[in-house]
């Protein structure tokens, strides 16, 4: 099995390399591009470790198929197997969309299409012969008698354009089936791919989630769509692919692994933080949660455009910005979720950390 380079051990001796080029006195001066290079480096190393586990979408076979999404892990060989199954079934159920567009057109009829332009050339001669029922001057009636006249000629000439594009269409529909055998995309075929691809995936468990996203910091969110006013119900899956945070949350972000940032955390999905947490939001209210699920900061404060909380660090200590669900001012939390500043602010930005 071809074996993938860890990305700690690489980063590990990257910087040993970078020490070593910095201490040498005849290149020293280039230090400062050294920098570039390492930094860009640690970008694509990152960016790689963020790639390895893969989102698949399966579209639903059939309205029986509740299979939707998995996760695959890019780094070993079941994961690359997992991604042949997955692209091979996105290819097949595509072909079966294009044979299915294929048939429609195949056996469309003109006749529909022509009665449409009956009823619409005849719904205008109408019109026109009510405009010169009309107080209308005798050179506006002039004009509306010349449209008259074409009606019968332009009626002729579109329905001749009609039938012509119907039977385009329908001689598409043929010419791009044609050799097609509907078999290789059956039903059964399809459901077969899946059943192997379970054999691939993370969690070996292909899930029914009606909304996932990308993997983040070891976990993906998850969601089931809801007829709740405040919104969907979220939960996240592990590297594992199990189900490691239930779907009981109206909103979630990806966790947090970087500890003091000033914008959204998708915004920052590389940086390294050795608290991951996330913030949730529970109808109105919002609070965070830790990669076990325990409610870190109880899910109580007020939900103002967005449900996200931003802990930074301070002179008083790690301190976020909240608003009081009651009152909705303004005050300052601490990790456990503490008023540290009373919430007696108007606005998020009135507030000094």
């Amino acid at each position: 099995m071809k074996s993938f380079p860890n990305p700690s051990s690489l980063l590990e001796r990257l910087i040993t390399g970078f020490r070593r080029f910095s201490r040498n006195e005849r290149i020293r001066g280039f230090s400062r591009y050294g920098f570039l290079v390492f930094f860009s480096l640690c970008g694509v190393l990152s960016a790689q470790a963020q790639a390895r586990y893969k989102t698949l979408g399966l579209e639903k076979v059939n309205e029986a198929d509740t299979l939707r999404w998995c996760w695959a892990d890019t780094w070993t060989q079941d994961g690359k197997r997992a991604l042949q199954l997955a692209q091979l079934y996105t290819d097949l159920f595509t072909q079966r969309i294009q044979y299915q567009s294929n048939q429609v057109m195949q056996g469309m009829d003109a006749k529909e299409a022509l009665d449409e332009q009956d009823a619409y050339w005849e719904g205008l001669r109408k019109t026109y012969q009510d405009l010169l029922k009309q107080d209308i001057s005798e050179e506006e009636k002039a004009d509306i008698r010349k449209l008259l006249a074409e009606i019968d000629k332009n009626k002729a000439e579109s329905k001749r354009q009609v039938s012509q594009q119907v039977n385009n269409l329908a001689q598409e529909g043929r010419s791009g089936n044609a050799g097609v055998n509907p078999a290789d995309f059956s039903d059964e075929r399809l459901l077969t791919i899946k059943r192997n691809l379970r054999k691939y995936v993370l969690g070996r468990k292909i899930w029914g989630f009606d909304r996932v996203r990308d993997f983040r910091n070891g976990f993906a969110a998850v969601g089931y769509t809801s007829d709740d006013d405040f919104g969907d119900r979220w939960g996240f899956v592990n590297r594992e692919g199990r189900l490691a945070i239930p779907c009981v949350w109206n909103d979630v972000f990806n966790f947090n692994n970087h500890r003091y940032y000033k914008t959204s955390v998708y915004d920052n999905p590389q940086d390294e933080d050795d608290r991951p947490w996330t913030s949730v939001r529970k109808g109105n209210l919002v609070g965070m949660i830790d990669t076990t699920g325990r409610v870190r900061v109880p899910v109580r404060f007020g939900f103002a455009n967005r449900a996200q909380i931003v802990f930074r660090q301070t002179e008083k200590g790690e301190l976020a910005p909240a608003r009081d669900a009651k009152t909705g001012q303004w005050g300052l939390i601490n990790r456990k979720g503490e008023w540290k500043v009373k919430p007696i602010y108007k606005n998020e930005e009135d507030v000094e950390l």
